[in-house]
C-alpha cells in the first residue's frame, strides 16, 4: 500500500469518530469551570475528557474481508448476504440498491458455473469477486470517518462516496453481462469479464493513488 501523507493522515484523525467524540466530551470541561464546578487543574481535566472521547470513538467498523476455499453455492451466497447485512447502514438507498442486484446475479450464475466443467476460471474469479474483493471495498470504505467520506475529495476530485457507487454501479452491471454471457454460451465475453473485474477491483483502498 502507498505511504499515506502526512496530510492525509492529519485528515483521517481529524474526520475520525475518535476525535468527534473526544471533542465532544472535552467541551464538558469548560463548561465545568464556568459552572463553578471545577477549578485548578481543569486543563488536565479537558484532556483527560478528551483522551476517554477518543477512545469510546476509536472502534472501526468490522466487515469481513477474507475469503474461504470450498465453499458451497449456499454457503457462498450466506456469506455474501453476511457482508450486505454489515455495509448496509454505512451505505445509501443506491448502493443497497446495486447490492441487492449483485446478489441476485450471484445466486442466478453460480450455479451455472458450478455445474460447467469448462467455466473454473470465471467461477474463481465471480466467488473472488463477491467474496473477496467486494467485502475489501466495503470494509475500506466503512472504515473511513463518516463526514470524510462525503466531503474529501479522493481520487479526479471524487469523494469516497462517488467511487463507491460507481465502484458497485459498475459490478452490479458486469455481473449482469456475465449471468447473460453464461446463457447465451459466450465463452470470450465470460473472459473478457473476468479479467475486467479482477483489474477493476483488485484494488478496494479508496486512499490508494
Amino acid at each position: 500500500m502507498p505511504e499515506r501523507t502526512l496530510k492525509l493522515r492529519l485528515l483521517l484523525w481529524l474526520y475520525s469518530s475518535a476525535n468527534i467524540a473526544g471533542c465532544a466530551l472535552a467541551l464538558l470541561g469548560p463548561a465545568l469551570l464556568f459552572a463553578g464546578l471545577i477549578g485548578h487543574g481543569w486543563l488536565l481535566i479537558t484532556v483527560g475528557l478528551y483522551a476517554a472521547g477518543w477512545l469510546l470513538g476509536r472502534r472501526p467498523p468490522a466487515l469481513e474481508r477474507h475469503i474461504e476455499d470450498s465453499l458451497t453455492v449456499a454457503q457462498t451466497l450466506d456469506r455474501l448476504d453476511a457482508v450486505i447485512a454489515q455495509a448496509s447502514p454505512h451505505l445509501n438507498d443506491e448502493m443497497r440498491q446495486h447490492l441487492a442486484r449483485v446478489r441476485e446475479s450471484a445466486a442466478e450464475v453460480l450455479p451455472r458455473l458450478v455445474g460447467a466443467q469448462t467455466h473454473g476460471d470465471e467461477l474463481f474469479t465471480v466467488r473472488e469477486t463477491v467474496l473477496r474483493y467486494l467485502p475489501e471495498t466495503l470494509a475500506n470504505y466503512a472504515a473511513l470517518p463518516p463526514a470524510f467520506r462525503l466531503n474529501h475529495p479522493l481520487k479526479d476530485g471524487k469523494t469516497a462516496r462517488e467511487l463507491l457507487a460507481e465502484q458497485l454501479d459498475l459490478l452490479d452491471s458486469q455481473l449482469r453481462e456475465i449471468v447473460a454471457n453464461v446463457a447465451s454460451h459466450d465463452a470470450a465475453a465470460l473472459v473478457a469479464n473476468g479479467q475486467f473485474l479482477a483489474a477493476r477491483f483488485r484494488q478496494a483502498d479508496f486512499l490508494a493513488g
